[in-house]
């Protein structure tokens, strides 16, 4: 028998705290795309590490900003060719527009951290001020473990061989 080497939709609700309305719409949105086994009308749908991890980091940002500023987000890291983790980025929101806040540690301080825009909407001068610092892949594990360690639905056994994490956690 194979060992199932990602999550099933049912244990990546519990893991991320996302809807399955969420889930579906990530899906069809093109930003979140399980592996489905079986060819029966009800396929296993499966998860991997990494996408949980990336699902917690936008439910993270879905606090401050839309789904649709999220996508934008990440279609243009993608589209640039940057690491399109949304994991321990540093964003600027004014309305509509989207600012990644990259730090050159190499010439600190003589260099302040440059910003990149990620998304925007020309219409819009004047607006609210949001920092959004997404948490650290450090914090994203520990929630996502603390999760699984007090979940009645995930077996946590199987979890810690499953998780791809070599960093101390809250288990």
């Amino acid at each position: 028998m194979s060992v199932i080497q990602g999550f099933t939709r049912r244990e990546t609700l519990e893991l991320t705290g996302t809807t399955s309305n969420r889930l579906q719409y990530l899906e069809r949105s093109g930003l979140v795309i399980p592996t489905r086994i079986g060819k029966s009308r009800k396929p296993t749908v499966i998860y991997t590490w990494e996408q949980v991890l990336e699902i917690r980091a936008i439910k993270h940002l879905r606090k401050e900003i839309s789904l649709q500023t999220v996508r934008k987000i990440i279609n243009f890291l993608d589209d640039s060719g940057f690491d399109d983790s949304l994991r321990d980025k540093k964003l600027i929101v004014i309305d509509d527009q989207v600012f990644w806040v990259q730090q050159d540690w190499q010439d600190f301080p003589e260099k302040m951290p440059s910003a990149i825009k990620v998304a925007g909407n020309n219409g819009k001068d004047v607006g609210q001020y949001i920092l959004l610092v997404i948490p650290t892949l450090s914090e994203i594990v520990n929630d996502i473990w603390q999760a699984a360690a007090t979940s009645p639905i995930v077996d946590f056994a199987s979890f810690k061989q499953r998780a791809k994490v070599n960093c101390t956690h809250v288990a």
